[in-house]
């Protein structure tokens, strides 16, 4: 191999390599050395499975590696993690309370619906408390973060199957009811009045649960099948300690939204989140920071009408040579020089005289 080729192959593996620390650069949502993923759930900073991989206890997130594919688990509780996103909302498991009866409505064994959360507050836009069944009292207690005690639940009745209406939960073999802001913990039972008699047949259990609104569809085979369901999503709002933005950047040094990012306060419990300032993207808690957005590159993200530069959190459009204006489609646009409005008319009168004079020629017609 001569000397030439060599620098041919040497010139390409220095590519390569590049492209791939671009890549890792731009799209890193975890620390260097961390595991970025448990099985099929992706775990971002500032939550980490091993120490120096977490911003702090409360984000530690347990991966059993024991059974196929591997699951994360809040902290080193029983607290199964879905999904995690960088705007302040994790995704777990809940159980689902159950109250059931025989036929001749001697109660079984009933067990309740419970989470107990050490930091991160249940979400009180996207879950809701439901009650199910067709002689039903759903209670919740809980505790928030300043340890106020909370109590209170929702009554479900029905006749029979046929005066229940598929997606419908308004106290007809399903009830709902808001749950507070601020709610670390709760046990949720179902309890009856009747112990089932009467409706025994398509309806002999209730049943209790904390759950994403949207991930709770109610139908009338929850009135049976439900029973087979011991997990159900719920959606937690986690967030950086417990100071606002303002009192977190007095002290830079454990300040957690990095370069290119702002700070918002949370809405659901104590600290503060961050997020990529405008023309940024990538994890603002990740020691990088946020990446420039390159607007040029696409054009559903620019307003540039012929020329685009790019530049650090934004863009400038221009005109090209000969034109004038803002360069902006939503702007003054780009209109021609005068003089180059001058040279294209005389370049057009110029070739319609000749044009002309082809015509005029002995023998053209």
């Amino acid at each position: 191999m001569d000397r030439k080729e060599n620098l041919v192959l040497l010139a390409a593996a220095a590519a390569l390599l590049w492209m791939v620390i671009s890549a890792e650069t731009s799209q890193a949502t975890h620390l260097p050395g961390c595991q970025d993923k448990c099985g099929d759930v992706s775990i971002p900073y500032p939550f980490g499975t091993s120490e120096g991989c977490y911003f702090n206890e409360h984000f530690r997130i347990t991966c059993n590696t024991t059974i196929t594919p591997p699951l994360p688990y809040l902290w080193s509780s029983k607290v199964k993690v879905l999904s995690i996103s960088l705007d302040g909302h994790m995704r777990i498991l809940t159980y689902v309370g159950t109250d059931c009866y025989s036929k001749s409505g001697v109660r079984e064994s009933p067990t309740k619906s419970f989470a107990v959360l050490p930091a991160f507050p249940f979400s009180n836009t996207r879950n809701k408390f439901f009650g199910v069944g067709c002689d039903t009292l759903a209670l919740i207690r809980g505790v928030d973060i300043s340890g106020k005690l909370y109590s209170t639940g929702c009554v479900s009745f029905c006749n029979d199957i046929g005066s229940v209406t598929n997606g419908s939960c308004n106290g007809i073999g399903c009830c709902q009811i808001p749950i507070p802001g601020n709610l670390l913990n709760y046990n949720a039972t179902a309890g009856s009045f009747r112990n089932h008699t009467g409706i025994w047949e398509s309806n002999p259990c209730g049943f209790a649960f904390l759950a994403e609104e949207e991930s709770f569809i109610f139908t009338t085979a929850n009135l049976t099948n439900i029973k087979n369901t011991t997990l159900l999503p719920s959606s937690i709002d986690w967030a950086i300690g417990n100071q606002t933005c303002e009192e977190a950047k007095k002290n830079l040094t454990g300040y957690a939204c990095k370069a290119n990012s702002g700070c918002y306060n949370s809405r659901n419990g104590l600290g503060y989140l961050c997020n990529c300032s405008a023309g940024y993207m990538g994890n603002p808690y990740h020691p990088d920071g946020c990446q420039d957005v390159d607007e040029c590159k696409d054009p559903n993200l620019n307003k540039c009408l012929k020329k685009c530069q790019n530049t650090n959190g934004n863009y400038t459009c221009s005109c090209p040579k000969g034109y004038h204006g803002d360069g902006r489609k939503d702007g003054e646009g780009c209109s021609a020089d005068q003089l180059l409005v001058v040279k294209i008319l005389v370049g057009k009168h110029l070739i319609f005289r000749v044009y002309i004079g082809i015509l005029n020629e002995p023998g053209s017609r």
